[in-house]
């Protein structure tokens, strides 16, 4: 549970970094666009403010000419048509020329015919009102958008003439404000923006709007000029102004691609950790009794001693009694159990003070830390006071241990040196009984226990006269020597075992085997501990030949097998 808690807090950590630092750069990104966006609608606002400041100083320019023109001519209006239609030709975005005198007035059109009469410019109150106001302060003014003609408004940009100091009339610019603005109208479209253009009264001051986009009043840039006595104003913002801009959304979308992609690296890297420490642990632990392997056993031993240069500790190998026979007699299974079960004992018994470690097969090693010779007898001891038993299929076996063991570092300056100590005190108590314990000294002789098992299979197997084992309940052999099988004719011990069908009563001719059966219970009797003697014959296989032998029968009685038999034949003259 806390292995997966904090699997899941590791990722939510890259979970969390990685969203903050995408976070981060997608704000930074965005506000770096917004400040360059900004600055690019300043700019183009700022351009398309100075176009139309050119194009309304085009009409002031042509106002400002026609009144030149008239004060130089004393007021004489003859060639004005001409002049004005000249003009117009050069400047189409101008409706009409005017020259307005004593309330009569001469309109050029740029395509219609020229008009004499009263002016209707001066027929509105309003427009009276401006052009007196330009006279009296004697100015530029620009007015409008008035109607200047059917379904036409148009800009009217007005000059006073004066003539020797007295007033004269207006010369008169009409602009069609419509096409006035158009073209930059349609470029700032094109270009993504809303915009608002919007002019005071000459006289109050106030704005009101000539043309707009604008929606609300969300502008982000405004640029203001005066020109013909009015405060100009342009005002634009972006028309996705208020939208995440696709940049950020491409951003956004690759920051989330980046979290997941880094979920799934830490995901891959906390798997490749895992299968690391899984690893570890195969390497350092033993797979069947879960205890220390030798490896980890040997470099943790390496390691404490070198720390702890002089510091007493001892060291000790332990190996289960008879473990072969559990094997054979009630199956792997069954010496598993019993492994598992003595490693607990030694767990629980030398766990806390030192180091348990399975060397392999049965053999166990054990370091405990801190603890001198005497110490350690003391500990070991109490170990063999406990009566011990693994259970398998429902019922409970005892068995026993033998024990060797050694002092850092008064018998062993190094984890190589001690444990081979007590290999040696262990090989002294398999050579004198079983089941006990012994502190090594220097007169012990270490010797392989892989030597041990060969010297005591090669006594049996070669003994100088027909030997064999079989137990007492179902007369079942267990072993018999190369001597047996050649008295017997039998190649092998395959051939042996499926001649007599590997009981007792198969090796024993008919005729005598109750008999000698007989006679062996009346000489055993009840004890635990007996010999017989016996005389019977048995039959071999090749030649049927009929031995007549003397068989000397040892029973004893052993705590995996039972009561056992170890008999001795030889041959007997009838």
């Amino acid at each position: 549970m806390k292995k997966k808690l904090g699997r899941l807090l590791v990722l939510l950590l890259v979970f969390l970094c990685s969203s903050l630092a995408i976070a981060f750069i997608v704000k930074h990104d965005w506000d770096n666009l917004n400040e360059r966006r900004q600055a690019q609608t300043k700019l183009n606002t700022q351009l398309a403010s100075d176009y139309f400041k050119k194009e309304l100083e085009e009409g002031q320019y042509v106002t400002d000419s026609i009144e030149s023109g008239t004060v130089g001519n004393g007021g004489d209006l003859t060639n004005f048509a001409e002049t004005a239609k000249y003009m117009l030709k050069k400047y189409p975005d101008i409706y009409s020329l005017q020259l307005i005198h004593d309330s009569q007035t001469i309109n050029v059109y740029h395509k219609k015919a020229t008009e004499v009469g009263q002016s209707s410019l001066l027929h509105d109150s309003e427009s009276r009102k401006i052009f007196e106001y330009c006279r009296k302060e004697r100015i530029n003014g620009i007015v409008g958008p008035i109607k200047t003609g059917k379904d036409r408004n148009s800009l009217v940009v007005l000059k006073p003439i004066f003539i020797k100091g007295k007033f004269w009339g207006y010369s008169v610019t009409a602009i069609k404000r419509k096409d006035l603005f158009k073209p930059t109208f349609k470029k700032l479209d094109q270009l993504g923006y809303d915009y608002r253009l919007s002019k005071t009264h000459i006289i109050t001051g106030s704005y009101h709007t000539l043309s707009s986009t604008l929606k609300k009043d969300n502008a982000q840039a405004k640029v203001t000029f005066r020109l013909g006595g009015c405060s100009w104003k342009l005002e634009a913002a972006r028309k996705d102004a208020g939208q995440m801009p696709r940049e950020v959304k491409s951003g956004i979308f690759s920051g989330i691609f980046i979290v997941i992609i880094n979920i799934v690296l830490a995901v891959l890297l906390l798997n490749y950790l895992e299968r690391g420490r899984r690893l570890s642990r195969l390497v350092d632990t033993d797979y069947l009794t879960g205890l220390m392997s030798r490896q980890a056993f040997d470099r943790d031993v390496s390691k404490y001693l070198e720390k702890h240069k002089g510091e007493p500790s001892v060291g000790a190998l332990i190996d289960i009694d008879d473990f072969k026979y559990i094997n054979d007699l009630y199956g792997h299974d069954a010496g598993d159990a019993a492994l598992k079960t003595f490693a607990k004992v030694l767990e629980d018994n030398f766990g806390q003070q030192g180091l348990v470690c399975r060397n392999g097969g049965d053999e166990f090693a054990v370091f405990l830390k801190r603890t001198t010779m005497t110490e350690g007898r003391a500990i070991f001891k109490k170990l063999f006071r406990q009566k011990l038993t693994f259970s398998y299929q429902g019922k409970d076996y005892p068995y026993t241990f033998s024990l060797g063991f050694a002092a850092y570092p008064d018998q062993g300056s190094s984890r190589e040196k001690l444990l081979n100590k007590a290999d040696a005190a262990l090989y002294a108590v398999k050579m004198t009984g079983k089941g006990t314990m012994a502190a090594y000294h220097p007169d012990m002789v270490k010797e392989g226990r892989a030597q041990l098992g060969f010297n005591l299979r090669d006594l049996a197997v070669n003994l100088p006269g027909a030997f064999f084992i079989y137990r007492a309940d179902d007369g079942k052999i267990l072993f018999a020597n190369r001597e047996l099988l050649r008295i017997m004719e039998c190649s092998s011990m395959e051939v042996f075992f499926e001649f007599i069908g590997r009981k007792v009563k198969g090796l024993i001719a008919p005729e005598d085997y109750a008999e000698a059966v007989e006679s062996c219970d009346r000489q055993v009797g009840d004890s635990d501990d007996a010999v017989a003697h016996l005389d019977y014959h048995v039959i071999t296989k090749e030649n049927h030949k009929r031995i007549y032998v003397h068989a000397v029968a040892h029973m004893v009685k052993n705590p995996y097998f039972g009561e056992i038999y170890y008999v001795i034949l030889s041959p007997k003259l009838e």
